[in-house]
């Protein structure tokens, strides 16, 4: 019964991440889009939205396979600082994105993303196991 429990744990806490990282990226970038009078273009970009995604969703995956494992005794805890760091890095990469009307990538930013599921999963780590 109790191993039961923790799988469900660990379905919602995936579930959850999954939605989340969907609406972070296509539900902010259609968002910005339409606030930039711009069509929400699936050609070129369909690629790099889907890795976008994959990074935002990978340390909330790898937290839930840990929740299902290990039993964190403050699961909760741990999803929601990761969560306010995740939302934090993104709205970085957002808002760099619209300030910089000039063209040209911010290579730091792009290596800061792409290394970002890592301290964002350290976070929930920390936050969620023993005292």
């Amino acid at each position: 019964m109790r191993s039961e429990v923790v799988r469900n744990a660990g379905t919602k806490v995936l579930v959850f991440s999954v939605i989340y990282a969907f609406a972070i990226v296509w539900g902010v970038e259609w968002l910005l889009d339409h606030l930039r009078s711009r069509a929400f273009g699936m050609g070129p970009e369909l690629q790099p939205r889907w890795v976008r995604t994959a990074l935002a969703l990978a340390p909330f995956a790898l937290f839930s396979l840990w929740v299902s494992s290990r039993r964190p005794p403050r699961r909760r805890r741990g999803y929601i600082a990761g969560l306010a760091l995740s939302i934090v890095l993104w709205g970085w990469y957002y808002a760099d994105g619209l300030m910089n009307t000039g063209g040209g990538a911010n290579i730091g930013l792009g290596i800061v993303m792409m290394l970002s599921p890592l301290p964002v999963f350290i976070v929930m780590w920390w936050f969620a196991r023993k005292p």
